[in-house]
């Protein structure tokens, strides 16, 4: 018997409806003789309901002016919690239109890290090391808006947006920013896809082009070793959507520094141990490496989605541990509850909503309400759904519904879920930006 649930369509309709992104341009000047960095960056369709506007930025940068249509305006610091970076306010007086332009000029210095010794000196700033600059999303070298006022994790609510960037560098042989390839000093890069954070790496460092990825800076026989891991995660991805999806190429750069920490996003890892560890691939990669393949090939076209395919990916992430690493399955399964008590509708509030639009224990849950050939169907049904270019609710919900599991747990189960997207979507910051 089919499970029939009753769902409020029309609100979830409106939900799904795409908005325009919000979009930045940039030109950024480097300098690594005089350890400088300059820049412009002009924010534009940003949606602001309020009379504030926030953003992030390297505590050791400093604004030198913002601009609201070329006119100077205002922007203080704001006290608030942030490692390595401030939170800057700007009074724009009335919400943005979309002829609005928000300008904001910077400048800064760089850090040339010589000595062991400067490692505590220079902690949380822009360094050079060996010749080669690193910016990652947590140097916050380019201004990271702020959605919430309150204690809301800023993962629940990832800002990112579209951007074509100019990047000049007086003595760099090769720049590379964001994903693809590197290009020479005076490039401009796109990326007309808001897909995660924007890495920047600038000097002298060595590319090389793989089958399933690209390298920066890693030896050929510790590219044999990552390619064998990165293939496994391309077959595994295409058994999980059972769709033969395009494969846009990860960049893995090995970057070695006692300052950083690894980092990853959805098409740039940066490993910045000594060595490759070829097990730190399957930890740090697999979970951005399956939502950017999902992203790539299932285009999510509001929060909500973004969401979704989230979910999916650290579900994904779990499966591929369990088939090819059950050290690492073990230990994330381990600390994760395999089952929630259900819970009354709550009343909507940022407390009370979740980090997730569904978390990897719940798509456990599942699948050991329905069985693992019925999941199987489900992810099936749910992939194709998105592929056909509908809504991660209405993809949810007609894959669910397609199942032919007369469980009463599991009907407990999808109720909870239903609630979590309904949360979600009436989530006031889940496609507007408020200011402090």
């Amino acid at each position: 018997m089919r499970l029939l649930f009753s769902f409020l369509c029309l609100f979830f309709v409106q939900i799904g409806i795409a908005q325009e992104q919000s979009h930045m341009d940039a030109s950024v000047s480097i300098s690594l003789s005089e350890e400088r960095f300059d820049a412009v960056y002009t924010l534009s369709n940003l949606p602001v309901n309020s009379q504030k506007l926030s953003f992030k930025l390297n505590k050791h940068f400093k604004v030198k002016q913002v601009y609201l249509n070329e006119d100077p305006i205002a922007s203080s610091k704001y006290p608030q919690n942030c490692n390595d970076c401030l939170t800057h306010n700007i009074n724009i007086n009335r919400p943005l239109n979309d002829l609005d332009r928000l300008k904001i000029e910077i400048s800064g210095e760089l850090k040339n890290l010589e000595t062991e010794r400067d490692v505590r000196r220079h902690k949380g700033e822009v360094v050079l090391v060996d010749g080669v600059l690193f910016a990652g999303a947590n140097d916050y070298w380019y201004p990271q808006v702020v959605r919430t006022s309150g204690s809301l994790s800023e993962y629940i609510n990832p800002f990112n947006m579209t951007y074509s960037i100019t990047a000049t560098c007086t003595d760099c042989d090769q720049i590379y920013l964001g994903k693809g390839t590197p290009k020479t000093s005076g490039s401009t890069f796109v990326n007309d896809r808001a897909e995660g954070d924007i890495t920047l790496i600038a000097g002298n460092f060595d590319f090389k082009e793989g089958t399933y990825a690209n390298y920066i800076n890693v030896s050929d026989a510790d590219i044999q070793r990552i390619q064998s891991r990165f293939s496994k995660t391309q077959k595994f991805l295409e058994e999980f959507t059972q769709i033969e999806g395009n494969q846009n190429k990860t960049v893995y750069a090995q970057l070695e520094s006692p300052i950083y920490g690894n980092e990853a996003n959805y098409n740039t890892i940066v490993n910045t141990s000594p060595k490759v560890d070829i097990n730190k691939v399957d930890e740090n990669l697999t979970e951005d490496a399956a939502y950017y393949y999902f992203a790539s090939n299932f285009e999510p076209k509001t929060k909500i989605d973004k969401l979704y395919l989230q979910a999916l990916a650290k579900y994904a992430r779990i499966k591929y541990l369990e088939l090819n690493n059950r050290v690492q399955y073990d230990r994330v399964t381990g600390i994760i509850q395999p089952r929630f008590v259900p819970q009354e509708p709550a009343v909507v509030s940022q407390p009370q909503l979740q980090a997730l639009l569904i978390t990897p224990s719940q798509f456990i849950e599942l699948e050991q309400s329905i069985g693992a050939e019925q999941m199987k169907i489900f992810l099936k049904n749910t992939f194709q759904n998105l592929a056909y270019g509908k809504s991660s609710f209405d993809a949810f919900t007609e894959s669910i519904t397609s199942i032919d599991a007369p469980n009463t747990d599991l009907e407990s189960l999808v109720t909870r879920v239903q609630n979590q997207f309904e949360l979600r979507a009436a989530e006031r910051n889940t496609d507007v930006i408020v200011g402090f």
